[in-house]
């Protein structure tokens, strides 16, 4: 499951709940989340917006942690890109520890302009300023200390990160999109992707899935690929009209919101949630389908469920969430498992030599 603490009136009794209590809904949904089976609790992060209210996911994280004791607290996504790279090695080597090992942090950097513009970014430099800082926080995470000079921040003489990880492995994946730079620096560090599938018809990524297993490929890594992710905008209910009926004004409350990005024309609810389309909503039934045919498509194994969006009131969030626990989950186990590298194509191996 994910959340980006969305806090919008409802849009039938235009109740509106507190920051308070919306966090603290957060909080209870993931227990309620492990009590229920679910792999990852994840938390977007954004700024300056009035839809959301989670620019800081290591602090929500953290109070997640003392609720909970297995289910990964992960981030979707943390704005590397944006951010000091030390400050967030260190905040989330904490996350880390207070969860006893149980963090997933996805990297990637602000989709919305006011972001770049209050930090004083320019938007043109994400990909470098995400290159920089993904690589630095590798080595802070990795080494005992670190020397480094770089372009975004000033440089460091050995300088030892407080507190360790926990875990031996840094716990890292990277978000993708379309025509996103992310795939490259992915492979070249063996990282896994979790790739935005939120916004754009299914079909639009199947490239961004197989340019990743193709360029690990040419790469000559011998260890298999990373894992891949998605996500998608999701409800469900005992029937589909139920379902419809409920959601159809909260996703739209959601979509049409402050911070949504670019202005979009009429909203049409049914080619939303279209097999051609980006979300899914249903019944137990239907979604299980869908989320069937995404995975043929892609070939992933992890899947982001956001589903308290658009001022939804938490009970019909949790109904939903059980409908998921009871009716879906039984049927996913191994559905989606990272396969063995294939071996390359005649063509790709003669790619490789000529770059080499």
């Amino acid at each position: 499951m994910i959340t980006f603490g969305s806090l919008l009136p409802d849009p039938h009794t235009g109740t509106l709940l507190s920051q308070r209590q919306r966090l603290r809904d957060v909080v209870s949904a993931a227990e309620a989340a492990e009590q229920l089976g679910f792999a990852w609790y994840a938390l977007g992060e954004h700024h300056f917006g009035e839809r959301d209210v989670i620019p800081s996911p290591a602090v929500v994280l953290a109070a997640i942690a003392e609720h909970t004791s297995s289910i990964r607290l992960a981030t979707g996504t943390t704005l590397l890109a944006n951010r000091d790279p030390v400050l967030v090695a260190e905040d989330y080597a904490l996350v880390d520890l207070l969860s006893n090992g149980r963090l997933e942090l996805v990297a990637g950097g602000s989709f919305y302009p006011q972001a770049w513009t209050v930090f004083g970014q320019e938007p043109a430099s994400k990909a470098v300023r995400k290159r920089e800082n993904v690589e630095l926080l590798l080595r802070l995470w990795n080494e005992d200390q670190v020397t480094w000079t770089g372009q975004f921040r000033p440089p460091l003489d050995q300088v030892s990160l407080q507190p360790r990880l926990t875990q031996s492995r840094p716990p890292l994946w990277l978000s993708a999109g379309v025509g996103s730079e992310s795939v490259p620096l992915a492979v070249e560090h063996g990282l896994p992707v979790v790739v935005g599938t939120i916004g754009r018809p299914p079909v639009d990524y199947v490239d961004v899935f197989g340019d990743y297993r193709r360029q690990w490929r040419l790469a000559g890594r011998t260890d298999p690929p990373g894992r891949l992710g998605a996500a998608s905008h999701f409800f469900v209910a005992r029937t589909s009209q139920a379902a419809r009926s409920l959601w159809s004004e909260y996703i739209n409350n959601y979509l049409s919101a402050n911070g949504a990005g670019a202005a979009r024309g009429p909203f049409d609810f049914d080619a939303h949630i279209s097999p051609d389309g980006p979300a899914i909503c249903g019944s137990p039934a239907e979604a299980l389908d869908k989320l069937g045919r995404l995975h043929e498509l892609w070939g992933h194994d992890l899947h982001l469920l956001a589903i308290d969006l658009g001022g939804i009131p938490y009970a019909e969030v949790q109904k939903a969430t059980e409908l998921v626990a009871s009716e879906i989950l039984p049927h996913l186990s191994g559905l989606g498992t990272t396969s063995a590298v294939p071996q390359p194509t005649a063509a790709e191996t003669a790619e490789t030599a000529v770059n080499a």
